[in-house]
């Protein structure tokens, strides 16, 4: 979500193992004439994330297609003056997912490109189970660029890589690298299972990615990896660090303290770069029983990361009749923040939109 949740990974399944139901029609532009409105601000309603309306702003396909029980917001990128997203689609988890292609010119309203999916998991020399759009950004010689990851394995503890796909036009065609981009880190080392989730961004000076790195326990935290050129990356290395499972590299985010919101794991970094420096939204679980919520926080320097005080800034019941939230992805236009997010009602999961617009209080 589809996945990934990748990211309470284990809670996922559980999503997933109720039978199928019926799903809503494939995405249509919603609601033109006017941007949805926004849930109002109460004490049970979170009060810096705004919802917007309570139906998804790209539903699920209908019954019979391949994105007809799940869907997430996958990649999203803003590029001349329209939001592109590619989402993820599938049936099942863990299950073969494909990537579709939908635009919008305002963040709000969805138009679906085409009723087959661009990119596939069959696409990938390299994914045994399935494979996940989570990053998307278009190079200078105006190349469109793909980061996704991979589900290698069924069974605890889960395997992922991270690789890479290019294609000329959203559309595609979409080709994979035929290797990973980015890979875990040796036996006992803090990243050792997978490495997921990633958030590319491009600077003056190359590439800078984030992404969630998972132990043989399931425990995820937040790396940071550097590039010259998008495809060969260099993990963050602490040198002060020098013992497993630090010894290789460190995450730059780790879980909070015991008994807080996100105690137990922290994953799905999307990193934007704002007037105001760095800024992060990630998922964090409290423990293994479907404890989620989504944080905020803020850096100088892209390594270093202070909490906000805002914190969590979005829980899964601030959509109407939802359960759970999965994966989520999120970009910054305009002097607002889009925050996409894979909602679960229902043991099925569609995409809806909450935003926060001006500066983030201190």
């Amino acid at each position: 979500m589809k996945r990934y949740f990748i990211f309470c990974l284990a809670l996922i399944l559980i999503a997933c193992a109720a039978p199928a139901t019926e799903a809503l029609p494939t995405v249509e532009p919603t609601k033109a004439s006017a941007t949805p409105t926004a849930i109002p601000n109460t004490p049970e309603v979170q009060t810096f994330l705004k919802v917007f309306g309570e139906e998804p702003i790209v539903p699920k396909g209908s019954y019979g297609t391949w994105d007809d029980r799940f869907t997430d917001p996958g990649a999203v990128v803003y590029y001349e003056g329209a939001f592109h997203m590619f989402r993820n689609g599938f049936r099942g988890f863990p299950a073969a997912s494909q990537v579709g292609y939908v635009t919008s010119t305002d963040g709000y309203r969805w138009t679906k490109i085409g009723d087959e999916p661009v990119f596939k998991t069959s696409d990938v020399p390299f994914a045994k189970i399935a494979m996940y759009a989570s990053s998307a950004l278009v190079s200078a010689n105006r190349e469109w660029i793909i980061y996704f990851y991979t589900w290698d394995s069924s069974n605890i503890p889960y395997a992922s890589v991270i690789g890479r796909a290019t294609a000329p036009q959203a559309t595609g065609p979409w080709v994979s690298d035929a290797e990973p981009v980015l890979k875990p880190g040796s036996t006992g080392e803090w990243d050792e299972q997978q490495v997921l989730a990633p958030h590319v961004i491009q600077t003056d000076d190359g590439y800078i990615m984030y992404y969630s790195g998972a132990d043989s326990t399931g425990k995820q935290q937040i790396g940071m990896a550097t590039s010259s050129d998008g495809i060969q990356w260099t993990k963050y290395n602490d040198p002060a660090t020098t013992d497993a499972p630090y010894a290789e590299s460190d995450p730059v985010f780790q879980p909070g303290e015991a008994g807080s919101w996100d105690a137990y794991q922290v994953h799905q970094p999307r990193v934007l770069e704002t007037p105001q420096g760095w800024a992060m939204f990630y998922r964090g679980t409290k423990d293994r029983n479907n404890n989620m919520a989504l944080g905020l926080a803020t850096s100088d320097d892209g390594i270093h990361w202070d909490r906000s005080a805002l914190n969590p800034v979005f829980d899964p019941h601030d959509i109407p009749r939802a359960s759970y939230f999965w994966f989520h992805n999120a970009v910054f236009v305009n002097d607002t923040y889009f925050i996409f997010i894979e909602s679960d009602i229902s043991q099925t999961t569609e995409i809806y939109l909450a935003t926060h617009e001006g500066g983030i209080p201190k």
